[in-house]
C-alpha cells in the first residue's frame, strides 16, 4: 500500500499568453509532511499553488488535492479542510486583527469561543499586533503574521503557504517551523509551503526544487545533500540548475544529470504508482451557509463603515447635490442689465416722471406712458441703462454688456391712444409707434426667454392700470387667449419642478451605481474573495451578502431625498408619498445591481468608474431630465424609452403632480420597467460573477 498523499500534480502544462509557465510539471505531497517548495522568484511557485487551491487552472495534467480534484465532491477544495495564505497579503484593508481571524475563522466553521481561544495562542506564538489595530495601519511585517493566523486559525487537514516568512526576523521564524513539525507530527496535518529562505526548509519532510517549469528533484533535505556531496541546500540547487542547463544545451539528446542521480523520485516510475493509489476523500467537515452568510455580513459591514472617505462620500455627496439643485436651479436670473432708448421722454427725469392718464368723461388721454411702463421697473427684472440712440445700445449688446433693449418711439402715448379708442382708423405707422420694441440678446436662450415673458407680463399689468385710470374695464387688456388654472400642476411652476422627478431618480440610481461600482474590484484586487473562495464562500454569498449591505446605503439615500425635496424644499406630492418612496428606493436598487454588474465587468477602478460616468451622462441626456423626450428624433425617443429611468420619471411626475395612483398605465409601466432592469442586472451579476469564476 502506497502511503496516502495530500497533493499529486501529474504533467502539469501551464501557459500564460507565450510564455509557458510548467512544462510537463510533477509534484507529490505526502500527508502529514512539511513540504518545501522552493525556486527562483517568478517560476511559477505561486502559480502552481492556486492552481492546487482551484483559483487557476492547468492547460493540460491532472491534479488531486486531499483525495480529488480541486472543486470536485471528493476534494477538500474548496472548504475548511485546507487553509490558504496567499503571497499576497490578502486581508481586507478596514479588518482589525479580532476581526481578520474570526472572519476566516467563521467562514470555517469555528465558534466564537474557539475563535477567541486560538486568537490568544496565534497572538503569542506569532507576536500579532493589538487585536483593533486595522490591517491598512500595520507594518507588512505584522499583516504577514495576521495573514498566517488566519489561514492556520481553524487547524486545517493540508496548510499552503506562499511565502509566509518573508521580512520576519530569524527568531519568530524558527517558532513558525517548529509549530509546523509539531502539528505535522502530532495532528497529521500537511504543510505545503514557499519560502526565499532556502536554508530554512532544511527542516522540512522533503523539498521540491523548480526550475524553467519543471521539478528539478523531489527529495528530502539531507538527502539531497548526500547525493550531490553539498554542504548547503544553495549549494545543491545551483548544481540542479547547471544540470538542467547542460541538458537543454545538448538538446534533450542526453538524459538529465538530476535522473541520472538515482533519485528516488523518478517521475516515471511515481505516474506508474499513481494508478495504484487509493484515494481516501475525506471527511469534510460541515459549515452552515448561515454561519458564512453571517459572517460575510459582518466583513462588509466593517468594511463599509471603517472606510470613512466612503462612508462621508455615501451620505455627504447626495445631501450636497440636492442642497445644490435646490439652491442654484430655478430661480430668476438676477443681474441682468437691458438698455433703454426713449425717444418719447429720454430718461423720464431719472424716475420721477411717472407719465399721466386723464379722463374727460369723452375720452381718455395719455401723456408719457413710456415713463409708466419704466417706472418702478424692478431690478428682478433687469437693471435699466439709457442710451441716446438705438445704434449704440444695440452695439452694447454686441459686446456682452446688455441682455436687451427696449426702444419707445416719440409718440408712443399718442399712437397706443389711437390703437385703443380707434384701432380701425389707425394707420400702420400708429400700430407701430404704439409698440414697445425689444432687441434681446438670444445667445443666451434661457436668459432670452425670461427676459421676453417678464417684460410681456410687465405690459400686461401695467397696461391693466391704465385701463382702470380710464375707467375702463380692466379685461380690455387681456390678450383674446386666456390660459385657465390647469387640469395639472399650477402655472406658475418653474423649470426645477420639471426637473425635480426626473432628478430624483437618476440621482438616487447614479448615487447607488458608484457605491457599489468598486465592491467587487475591491475584493479581487485586495486578495479577499479569492481566498474566501477557497475556504468554501460561494461567489453568490458574497454578492448577496454585499447587497444586503448596501441596500441599508439605498435606505439612507432615499431617507435624505425624501426629506430635503418634500420637507424643505417644500415639494408636495399630489398623490401618494409612500408611492414615491417605494419608486425612488426601487431605482436606487436598480442602480445597485447596475454597480455590480460594472464591479463585476471590469477589474480595475479606472474602467469601472469611466463606464458609471458614462453612464451617468447618458441618462441625464437621454432620459427627458434636462429636456421633454417629445423633442428627441423618433428613433432617439425608443430608445430613451427603453431606459431603466425615463417611464419611471413618467411615472414618477404622474405621481407628484397629477395625483395618480399605482394603478393607473402612466405609474405602473415605471414600477414594470424599474423592477425588470433589476432583475435584469441581477441575472446578469450572477452570471458574471460564474464566468469570471469558471
Amino acid at each position: 500500500m502506497v502511503q496516502q498523499k495530500a497533493v499529486i500534480v501529474r504533467n502539469a502544462i501551464k501557459r500564460y499568453g507565450k510564455n509557458l509557465v510548467f512544462d510537463g510539471l510533477n509534484m507529490t505531497v505526502s500527508r502529514g509532511s512539511i513540504y518545501g517548495l522552493l525556486g527562483a522568484s517568478g517560476c511559477g511557485k505561486t502559480t502552481l499553488l492556486s492552481c492546487v487551491v482551484g483559483i487557476r487552472y492547468f492547460d493540460s495534467g491532472e491534479v488531486w488535492v486531499l483525495g480529488g480534484n480541486p472543486g470536485s465532491k471528493g476534494s477538500g477544495i474548496p472548504g475548511p479542510q485546507v487553509g490558504y495564505m496567499p503571497q499576497e497579503i490578502s486581508l481586507v484593508g478596514e479588518f482589525t486583527t479580532s476581526g481578520a481571524l474570526y472572519y476566516f475563522g467563521r467562514i470555517n466553521g469555528l465558534g466564537d469561543k474557539e475563535i477567541e481561544t486560538r486568537q490568544r495562542f496565534f497572538s503569542e506564538l506569532l507576536q500579532l499586533p493589538p487585536a483593533n489595530r486595522l490591517v491598512k495601519n500595520m507594518s507588512g511585517g505584522q499583516q504577514r503574521r495576521v495573514s498566517l493566523a488566519a489561514a492556520m486559525i481553524h487547524k486545517p487537514e493540508l496548510l499552503i503557504l506562499d511565502e509566509p516568512t518573508v521580512g520576519l526576523d530569524p527568531i519568530l521564524r524558527e517558532n513558525i517551523w517548529a509549530y509546523m513539525i509539531q502539528i505535522t507530527q502530532e495532528e497529521d496535518i500537511t504543510v505545503l509551503i514557499t519560502t526565499h529562505y532556502i536554508e530554512e526548509t532544511k527542516d522540512a519532510n522533503k523539498i521540491g526544487l523548480m526550475r524553467c517549469g519543471k521539478m528539478l528533484a523531489e527529495l528530502a533535505p539531507q538527502k539531497l545533500l548526500e547525493q550531490f556531496q553539498c554542504s548547503s541546500l544553495e549549494e545543491t540547487f545551483l548544481k540542479l540548475c547547471k544540470a538542467q542547463d547542460n541538458t537543454v544545451s545538448l538538446n534533450d539528446v542526453q538524459e538529465s544529470k538530476v535522473e541520472d542521480t538515482g533519485s528516488d523520485v523518478s517521475y516515471q516510475n511515481q505516474y506508474e504508482q499513481a494508478a495504484t493509489l487509493e484515494y481516501k476523500s475525506v471527511s469534510k467537515r460541515q459549515v452552515s451557509r448561515f454561519k458564512r452568510f453571517t459572517a460575510l455580513l459582518a466583513k462588509n459591514g466593517n468594511q463599509f463603515l471603517r472606510f470613512y472617505g466612503g462612508l462621508v462620500y455615501a451620505i455627504l455627496f447626495p445631501i450636497i447635490q440636492i442642497s445644490v439643485f435646490i439652491i442654484a436651479i430655478g430661480k430668476d436670473p438676477k443681474g441682468l442689465k437691458i438698455g433703454v432708448v426713449n425717444n418719447e421722454a429720454g430718461n423720464c427725469d431719472y424716475g420721477s416722471n411717472c407719465g399721466n392718464v386723464w379722463n374727460d368723461e369723452i375720452t381718455c388721454h395719455f401723456n408719457n406712458l413710456s415713463c409708466r411702463f419704466l417706472h418702478d421697473f424692478s431690478d428682478s427684472i433687469a437693471t435699466q441703462e439709457y442710451y441716446d440712440d438705438i445704434y449704440e445700445a444695440n452695439y452694447a449688446i454686441q459686446n456682452g454688456k446688455l441682455n436687451g433693449l427696449m426702444y419707445f418711439s416719440q409718440n408712443f402715448s399718442e399712437s397706443l391712444q389711437i390703437r385703443m379708442e380707434d384701432a380701425t382708423m389707425a394707420k400702420d405707422s400708429d400700430l407701430l409707434a404704439s409698440q414697445i420694441q425689444v432687441f434681446l440678446d438670444m445667445g443666451d436662450m434661457q436668459i432670452g426667454l425670461h427676459l421676453q415673458k417678464k417684460l410681456f407680463y410687465r405690459f400686461l399689468e401695467i397696461y391693466e392700470d391704465i385701463m382702470r385710470d380710464c375707467k375702463y374695464s380692466p379685461k380690455l387688456a387681456d390678450p383674446p387667449i386666456r390660459f385657465k388654472k390647469p387640469v395639472y400642476g399650477s402655472i406658475d411652476l418653474n423649470y426645477a419642478d420639471f426637473l425635480a422627478p426626473s432628478y430624483m431618480l437618476i440621482l438616487i440610481f447614479c448615487l447607488a451605481s458608484s457605491v457599489s461600482t468598486s465592491v467587487i474590484i475591491t475584493d479581487r484586487l485586495e486578495g479577499v474573495w479569492n481566498r474566501s473562495i477557497v475556504q468554501g464562500v460561494r461567489t453568490n454569498e458574497i454578492l448577496l451578502s454585499h447587497i444586503i449591505i448596501q441596500s441599508i446605503i439605498i435606505v439612507v439615500h432615499t431617507t435624505m431625498i425624501m426629506l430635503l425635496y418634500f420637507s424643505i424644499w417644500g415639494l408636495e406630492s399630489k398623490g401618494s408619498i409612500f408611492d414615491v418612496i417605494i419608486l425612488t428606493f426601487l431605482m436606487g436598487f436598480c442602480g445597485l445591481m447596475y454597480g455590480f454588474v460594472i464591479s463585476i465587468m471590469w477589474t480595475n477602478y479606472t474602467m469601472a468608474h469611466y463606464s458609471s460616468t458614462g453612464s451617468f451622462l447618458a441618462l441625464i441626456l437621454l432620459s427627458g431630465c434636462i429636456w421633454p423626450i417629445e423633442g428627441t428624433p423618433k428613433v432617439l425617443r425608443w430608445i430613451s424609452y427603453m431606459l431603466p429611468t425615463t417611464l419611471p420619471s413618467i411615472s414618477m411626475r404622474g405621481i407628484i403632480y397629477k395625483g395618480y395612483s399605482v394603478s393607473e398605465e402612466q405609474v405602473y409601466i415605471g414600477f414594470i420597467i424599474v423592477i425588470g432592469w433589476t432583475l435584469f442586472f441581477f441575472i446578469v451579476a450572477i452570471l458574471g460573477i460564474r464566468w469570471k469564476s469558471s
